[in-house]
């Protein structure tokens, strides 16, 4: 087996400057710090904290900017009735002049409703519903944290997407589900192709500028050409909308479709 050597990592400045009278000291900055969203998301005791799956050290790595702003954020799935929606808490408490909207189909998840919080109930897999929550709330920010089935997933992106402004950020948390088909938790399969399958198509098509990448619908080619950064992480993707579409690519990829 090949000797890697010494972990450079736990060398000191010192030690480093020892090596050679070029070397210039290294230091490393902590890009995706534990910070003020996950002690937040800790104290309500929800699981996008650290202490579970981790996700709001990069949702405070992207939407700091939001921090201060007037908007709306609207996330899908408000979560288990007993544990009264912590995750909608903790984003009241981090942005301060946001509203903050939840979708749930459970009823009793209208009573977790407080000052700034707001909750619809409906079916997050029909594309009217959330068409409809849309336009009552115009959300700059969409986190889908629903039920995680593939076609759910789908849905909601290819319908919520489009809506957001530009800047806008869409988030889907979860979708270690797209690889349950054939274990526990397969009933999350419920669509011929997963969500990972599907997003990483439009995926690849970005990174390509969509030429030579693989083949898409026009709608999908349409999508393609609002995204202007896509961030994968664990068990999450969060997809940041451009200022304007790059039409040359997405003309262009339409124009082979017959």
């Amino acid at each position: 087996m090949q000797d890697l050597g010494e972990d450079p990592s736990k060398r000191t400045n010192d030690q480093m400057l020892d090596v050679g009278a070029d070397v210039f000291p290294r230091e490393v900055a902590e890009l995706l710090p534990r910070g003020d969203l996950d002690a937040l998301a800790i104290s309500a005791e929800t699981d996008k904290s650290s202490k579970r799956h981790d996700y709001m050290r990069l949702y405070e790595h992207l939407l700091t900017p939001y921090r201060d702003k007037s908007f709306s954020m609207l996330e899908l799935g408000v979560g288990i009735p007993s544990r009264r929606a912590p995750s909608l808490r903790t984003w009241k408490s981090y942005f301060p002049n946001a509203r903050i909207v939840g979708v749930d189909i459970r009823g009793i998840s209208k009573t977790f409703e407080e000052d700034r919080i707001h909750i619809e109930i409906g079916n997050a897999a029909r594309p009217r519903f959330l068409r409809r929550v849309f336009q009552k709330y115009q959300p700059s920010v969409i986190l889908d944290d629903a039920s995680h089935f593939w076609s759910h997933q789908i849905i909601g992106f290819q319908t919520l997407f489009p809506l957001l402004p530009p800047g806008g950020v869409y988030i889907v948390e979860d979708i270690h589900t797209s690889f349950l088909a054939k274990e526990e938790g397969s009933q999350y399969a419920d669509h011929t192709e997963s969500f990972w399958s599907y997003f990483n198509r439009l995926q690849m098509a970005m990174v390509c500028a969509q030429n030579h990448g693989p083949e898409l619908t026009r709608e999908e080619n349409r999508l393609v050409s609002w995204i202007d950064a896509i961030f994968v992480t664990r068990k999450t993707v969060a997809v940041v909308k451009r200022r304007a579409p790059r039409r040359r690519e997405w003309q262009a990829s339409s124009s082979v479709e017959t």
